[in-house]
């Protein structure tokens, strides 16, 4: 008896399995915003940002606190949206690792 009320217990039914509905009602405006955070005019933005809050910062002499605090806020800023697209650049978009062609590894074993 223990024996097959455990078998059921290891045997579901697909259903419980099955996701809970759809999303919730604000999940496309999200989806919009961060799009629109990592898309190629955020880098392009970021990158413009990048470049001049460093010149201002390093060819700007003096200047008052609130200003640096600005610019430091401004290079920070750009420094995160452009590091999210150049990782995504640099290392891919996707977890996939190609498999060889089989004529590829007869190439490499044979002298």
């Amino acid at each position: 008896m223990g024996a097959v009320i455990l078998l059921l217990l290891l045997i579901t039914h697909p259903a419980c399995a099955s996701s809970a509905g759809g999303g919730l009602p604000f999940d496309s405006y999200l989806t919009k915003i961060q799009k629109s955070i990592t898309g190629p005019f955020a880098f392009t933005a970021a990158i413009i940002g990048l470049v001049g809050a460093g010149a201002t910062l390093i060819f700007g002499g003096e200047m008052n606190g609130f200003l640096r605090t600005l610019l430091f806020i401004v290079l920070v800023l750009s420094f995160l949206v452009a590091a999210q697209n150049t990782m995504t650049a640099i290392t891919g978009k996707g977890a996939e690792i190609a498999k060889p062609s089989v004529s590829k590894i007869v190439m490499e074993t044979q002298p």
